[in-house]
């Protein structure tokens, strides 16, 4: 049981964490995608297509020995699956002893079964798949991809099918929350019931890149989500309320929702390639002192082609989030990441009030 799970069994508010970087390591390999999300935060396709095609094998294999701490690895940046040695990625993972050997995907191959049956045979035991809707009429005008609804789901149905003899196998589903989908809580669940779904992971969407240029037309207030959260989970049993979890929202505007549904901090890290983040004219001075080699470090690993920072989660946080002088009274303040800047900048500080700590919530 995680820090987090043991602090909302307790009432009390999520845990920091261990660490500054957590134990997941995301390991970008998808320099292509045959989806086009209208969120999608990696907007400079060109570029991620230049440095993921000139990453090695053997920098993939230093990426996942180098952090001994590490426990889960996970495949990820724009398709995973369209790589042709992600089986080989995933067995490599496997063979150096990673507990948890996961992919973060569209789900559109997993729906040519050989190819399914392939990656878990290789060792995979984690499969996070994009959803973003309860029907194609949603989730292919999100992606820009007509089809892929239902290869998603077709892909998902493969895995379920073969859950008994992978038991080990975690499914999640990972919904980018906005303005087009946010009202769909409740049929989205529905939907997916027969497909052997352990949680769904409600992720509000973050504006940053794609995100970011679309802002006024995709960016639901977090006031009117957390409501229909709210009223989404109270119509839920309580296995149904084990499995969602709404992430990505800031902690004071959520206080009408259960605990347990309110997520985690999420911590993971990642390698850059040299020079590829830059603080520029962010205002993210906050996120220097990570070069000391807890939230960024310079030059990390020797790669074949370049070097690679590593980069943690926190770096990209300090970059684009704020907080105010009042969040310093408010009892979320030390796991709260802030409230992303151009949010502020639409909309201000109104729908967000300090939260008091009840003492005896002890967390």
């Amino acid at each position: 049981m995680t820090d987090n799970q043991q602090a909302a069994e307790k009432g009390g508010m999520p845990a920091q964490g261990d660490s500054a970087l957590g134990d997941r390591l995301h390991v970008c390999v998808g320099y292509s995608c045959n989806n086009n999300c209208i969120f999608c935060m990696e907007s400079d396709r060109d570029t991620r297509f230049l440095r993921l095609k000139a990453q090695t094998p053997e920098d993939v294999r230093r990426m996942m020995t180098l952090d001994p701490d590490a426990r889960e690895v996970m495949f990820t940046s724009g398709e995973p699956t369209l790589h042709p040695q992600l089986p080989e990625y995933i067995r490599m993972a496997r063979d150096i002893g990673f507990p948890t050997v996961g992919l973060i995907t569209n789900g559109r191959r997993l729906a040519y079964k050989p190819y399914a049956r392939e990656l878990l045979e290789a060792g995979l035991n984690h499969l996070l798949v994009s959803v973003h809707g309860p029907n194609a009429r949603v989730h292919d005008m999100l992606t820009r991809s007509k089809g892929s609804f239902a290869q998603a789901l077709a892909g998902l149905a493969n895995m379920a099918s073969m859950r008994d003899e992978f038991p080990g196998l975690m499914v999640h589903t990972s919904y980018v929350v906005n303005t087009y989908n946010y009202k769909y809580f409740s049929e989205f669940f529905d939907a997916m019931r027969p497909l052997r779904v352990d949680q769904h992971v409600f992720n509000v969407m973050m504006p940053d890149g794609r995100g970011s240029q679309n802002i006024d037309t995709l960016m639901a207030r977090y006031r009117d989500i957390a409501e229909a959260f709210r009223a989404f989970s109270a119509g839920l049993s309580t296995e149904g309320l084990s499995k969602v979890f709404l992430l990505d929202i800031p902690y004071c505007t959520t206080t009408g929702l259960p605990d347990q549904v309110r997520g985690y901090v999420e911590r993971y890290f990642h390698y850059e390639t040299g020079g590829t983040v830059s603080f520029g004219n962010s205002g993210a001075e906050q996120a220097r002192p990570g070069n000391d080699g807890t939230l960024m470090q310079l030059s990390a690993l020797a790669g074949e082609g370049s070097d690679y920072d590593r980069v943690a989660k926190g770096v990209h946080d300090a970059m684009l989030r704020v907080k105010r002088d009042e969040c310093a009274a408010c009892g979320f303040e030390t796991v709260c990441r802030g409230v992303f800047r151009s949010y502020i900048e639409r909309w201000g500080w109104d729908e967000f009030q300090p939260v008091r700590k009840d003492a005896s919530q002890g967390a």
